[in-house]
């Protein structure tokens, strides 16, 4: 698991990554099980030894990491950090202060390969900063950045970091929004009543309007609109196959969205094709 001080430097294969500040820290955090386990009730203390060989292995593990990252960064300040106990909540506790933090997407379980990960879900839904949700994917270094628009105010932040994104990573930027009559029209349509152009106009100034002034402040950021028909998550998967990042905002415009993790970023966190970085909002 890895916690950033500001977005950390995204390197999926290939040659091409961030162009860091000095001044930007990354700290790589693990966590070992706590000495005492809880189980059916009874509470079961592992031996001191076997604990401390934990720790061992871990504080090894992240020592190489680190010599691997200096050699490719080696103006970057990087920390560590062992902890025991959970990993959720030790992440959750590091977005307080963190730019970013960036958890993989599945554990070391039967069916990690399938179901997102459980410190992965408690991130997600809990963490105050941006959460990347990190996946093995396809050497696609040189794509573009994808991001969902929708309008909403996660929605905004979301084109924040996504711009920021693209022009440290010198790539283009694709925004993409997915207009639903369904959802439009509040679960209820009748086909022969739906505006059909009337709600693709929609959607095409919804998009113009997010994107304002974002090409003035990354010139060197090409920008290429998609604007389709259908189910918002569906959409931003398709997308994912052949970019290297998918962002979006935590929640959509509805209300009830606000309550819980949005339905577009939750799929996109279990389904997407690489990396998802989830917004909270503007900091």
């Amino acid at each position: 698991m890895w916690t950033a001080r500001k977005p950390a430097p995204l390197q999926p294969g290939g040659p091409r990554r961030w162009r860091c500040a000095p001044s930007r820290r990354l700290h790589i955090a693990t966590a070992v099980q706590d000495p005492a386990l809880y189980m059916a009730g009874a509470i079961m203390v592992l031996p001191t030894e076997g604990w401390e060989q934990q720790r061992r292995i871990a504080e090894k593990h992240l020592a190489d990491l680190v010599g691997t990252i200096r050699e490719s960064h080696p103006g970057l300040l990087v920390t560590t950090e062992v902890s025991a106990g959970s990993a959720a909540e030790m992440l959750v506790r590091f977005s307080h202060s963190a730019g970013l933090v960036v958890v993989g997407n599945s554990g070391t379980g039967m069916m990690a390969s399938v179901l997102l990960g459980s410190t992965a879900k408690t991130v997600l839904g809990s963490a105050v900063c941006p959460v990347v949700v990190w996946r093995d994917f396809a050497d696609v270094t040189d794509s573009s950045v994808v991001v969902g628009v929708d309008g909403s105010a996660t929605s905004e932040a979301a084109i924040s970091h996504a711009f920021e994104l693209a022009s440290n990573l010198d790539v283009s930027l694709v925004a993409a929004h997915a207009w639903n009559p369904v959802s439009e029209a509040g679960g209820a349509m009748l086909p022969g009543l739906v505006d059909w152009a009337g709600l693709e106009q929609e959607g095409r100034a919804l998009l113009t309007e997010s994107l304002a002034g974002w090409k003035e402040k990354y010139p060197n950021v090409a920008i290429e609109t998609v604007l389709r028909q259908g189910n918002a998550a569906h959409v931003l998967v398709e997308l994912s196959r052949t970019t290297q990042l998918v962002v979006v905002g935590s929640h959509g415009r509805r209300s009830v969205a606000r309550l819980v993790l949005g339905s577009t970023s939750s799929n996109l966190a279990y389904h997407a094709h690489c990396p998802v970085m989830v917004c909270k909002g503007v900091q």
